[in-house]
């Protein structure tokens, strides 16, 4: 079963190392050992703004239009894999690799505008006009699989 690709492009990415094993003993002195196997890096994603897109005042919010920037499409996503099932992440520097979330989603909220206040957004394919409702920033990990 091909893995599915991570595609939702606009965060900023930065990679975490672990800490190795090394232990503090007196004086200051502290012991490092060669760890056993690949390095266990997490990968931090800031979502600096995504949307909350619908059509009209009052209509629920639609989970596919615009996939890249549309929250409820990286809902489903995340929905899809969990913590648990792994994935494709274009990663910047690394090419493409396998990853999996290291934490929970935690949905963002809306940020405290009027309605549609934001703007709109048109699809170029469709040509449908979205109301556009920015949700407050947020952070996802991932740790890439060894």
């Amino acid at each position: 079963m091909a893995l599915e690709r991570f595609n939702f492009p606009f965060h900023s990415p930065n990679d975490e190392y672990p800490g190795g094993s090394t232990i503090k003993f007196g004086r200051g002195y502290r012991f490092a050992a060669q760890p056993p196997g690949p390095d266990e890096i997490i990968t931090h994603l800031a979502f600096p703004a995504m949307f909350v897109l619908n059509v009209n005042a009052g209509d629920a919010p639609h989970r596919t239009a615009l996939p890249t920037f549309n929250i409820f499409a990286l809902q489903d996503f995340y929905e899809r894999h969990r913590m648990f099932k792994p994935f494709l992440y274009p990663h910047a520097s690394r090419g493409e690799v396998i990853v999996r979330f290291d934490k929970p989603l935690i949905m963002p909220k809306a940020i405290k505008t009027s309605p549609g206040e934001v703007g709109a957004i048109q699809d170029q394919e469709t040509g449908v006009v979205y109301r556009a409702h920015q949700v407050e920033p947020f952070e996802l990990q991932m740790l890439i699989q060894p």
